[in-house]
């Protein structure tokens, strides 16, 4: 933690100079007062599987950054890097069969988890899962011009067959029910949690543990890019670089070559990892740790200030 300070009492870099300036004339302009919402999206790594509330990265980094800042851990275990740039609005969502409400009733199950009833515009199925985006709910949803509920029924991770199984539900306001309702396949579906980039800070992104993006870091990259212009690349952005075993040290040096000094590296080891995910889920040494790295950076990109809370 010395070493992290000496480090933040460097000089800005240039890269930094222009967001560091307009956080210096926010606060000048009294914008400062209300806390500036640092959204950070990712799986169960981001969520923190099997760490107590409060011991994750993003609670960690909040700690960090104190009460001039918000930090919502938006991550969601078992999701994969097509999912979530769904939850985040950067890709747009359709209903993938006809969906039917007869009259007199208010819920309907639409899917289940391999199927959920959804397609991405490339034909892709997404992975929700019982969390529904928890600090950023998906609820309510919106589908053609009217707002419903999704839900989950007989919810369980590691079955036989899948590593999660479930029935999704679509609800609707039970005021309406009384008249059938008939939804077309095609129909656009937004998520409520949609809404959260645009208005967000600063966010940051760490996907791809659970698949989606077929093993080529071109598409994983592609996808996290894809959420980066959801607000605008030049708007603060950090991006974690994979470090699970299979991810190389050529994947690496490409992915990191894509984001550049947004790309903050871990040094994964055992020590810092949960002990039953080596290389994958961390502990409470490993969610400190990426939690200094990242305020580090972002200092050295002039998001927040150098020095910690």
């Amino acid at each position: 933690m010395n070493q992290m300070k000496n480090n933040l009492s460097k000089a800005i870099p240039p890269t930094g100079l222009c967001v560091a300036a307009a956080l210096a004339a926010a606060t000048a302009n009294g914008a400062a007062s209300m806390p500036k919402k640092i959204l950070c999206w990712g799986d169960s790594v981001t969520e923190g599987m099997a760490m107590p509330r409060g011991k994750d990265y993003p609670a960690r980094l909040q700690a960090l950054l104190g009460p001039d800042f918000k930090v919502f851990n938006s991550g969601d275990g078992g999701e994969n890097s097509i999912t979530i740039p769904v939850r985040q609005g950067a890709v747009p969502l359709a209903t993938a069969v006809p969906i039917a409400f007869p009259a007199g009733v208010s819920s309907v199950e639409i899917g289940d988890a391999d199927d959920n009833g959804f397609r991405t515009p490339s034909g892709d199925k997404i992975k929700l899962t019982d969390a529904l985006g928890r600090q950023i709910p998906v609820n309510p949803v919106r589908i053609g011009d009217t707002d419903f509920t999704l839900s989950f029924r007989d919810f369980k991770w590691n079955t036989a067959t899948n590593p999660i199984s479930y029935t999704l539900w679509l609800d609707r306001d039970e005021t309406a029910s009384g008249e059938p309702l008939e939804i077309p396949a095609g129909a656009p579906v937004k998520l409520a949690s949609a809404d959260a980039a645009p208005g967000a800070w600063c966010e940051i992104f760490f996907i791809g543990a659970n698949g989606g993006w077929d093993n080529k870091v071109a598409k994983l990259v592609s996808q996290i890019k894809g959420m980066v212009s959801r607000r605008g690349e030049d708007k603060p952005y950090l991006v974690i670089v994979p470090y699970w075993k299979s991810f190389s040290q050529e994947k690496k040096d490409e992915f990191k070559a894509a984001f550049g000094r947004h790309a903050v590296e871990f040094p994964v080891e055992e020590a810092l990892c949960y002990r039953e995910r080596l290389n994958v889920h961390l502990n409470e040494r490993g969610y400190a740790l990426l939690a200094e790295l990242l305020f580090a950076r972002g200092a050295e990109l002039g998001y927040w200030p150098a020095t910690a809370h």
